[in-house]
């Protein structure tokens, strides 16, 4: 059973295929907060609704834990949007998946897919994870095929019919990115893992490290700092 405290603010960087992801902190709350009203973003979103300050930290507070990894895509130290691998349930080997790119410069580049790349890489080989579920609008007709590169399948409607959930099962999305992988490790091959010495990230780093295959740490070409 992994431990489920939460992490006041975990200083974990995740670093491959040219880009950095880094674990968000409550001082990028008010940043993502307005991001996330900004009406390019949240008309993707099921809830539309304007989000408080207040709104913002109960959030942050839920979901900052061992069943949520919610990053900042970083490149050329800009930071251009958010990824994350959430609501993971560590038993059943499932989590949730979700991107956006504020930075409407790195729209239509590959900067996402190296992001998504990066996440689902270590999750599946370091997290264990098994499967991995996504809710797009079904308006949202770049996210459906942004998903589908990626190797996710259209299950069924959800959220009163205004969406669709997409299931990517670890073997699919091997197969469906291998092509997209292999140009992504001409930036960077090695996964570089950074934690800092404090208790809580001495923890997450046992925590992710534990029993790792050495077959998933010659995919990876793992570093950990």
């Amino acid at each position: 059973m992994r431990n489920t405290n939460a992490l006041h603010n975990s200083n974990m960087k995740i670093s491959r295929y040219g880009i950095s992801l880094e674990r968000i902190k409550q001082e990028h709350c008010e940043m993502l907060r307005l991001w996330r009203n900004d009406p390019k973003i949240s008309r993707n979103m099921f809830h539309h609704g304007i989000i408080t300050a207040e709104m913002q930290t109960e959030w942050f507070s839920n979901v900052n834990n061992y069943q949520n990894f919610f990053f900042l895509i970083q490149y050329h130290s800009k930071q251009v949007g958010l990824i994350n691998m959430s609501s993971i349930d560590w038993n059943e080997h499932t989590a949730f998946s979700g991107l956006f790119i504020y930075d409407d410069n790195y729209l239509g580049t590959d900067v996402p897919v190296r992001a998504s790349l990066t996440v689902l890489d270590v999750f599946f080989l370091l997290g264990g994870i098994k499967k991995v579920f996504a809710k797009i609008r079904e308006d949202n007709l770049v996210a459906h095929r942004y998903n589908t590169q990626l190797g996710f399948v259209k299950q069924r409607k959800i959220e009163l019919g205004q969406g669709f959930e997409y299931e990517l099962k670890q073997s699919d999305y091997f197969s469906a990115t291998e092509k997209l992988r292999k140009l992504a490790a001409k930036e960077q091959n090695k996964t570089v893992i950074e934690f800092e010495n404090s208790d809580l990230d001495i923890e997450l780093k046992n925590m992710l490290l534990t029993n790792v295959s050495e077959v998933a740490k010659e995919k990876l070409q793992l570093e950990v700092e």
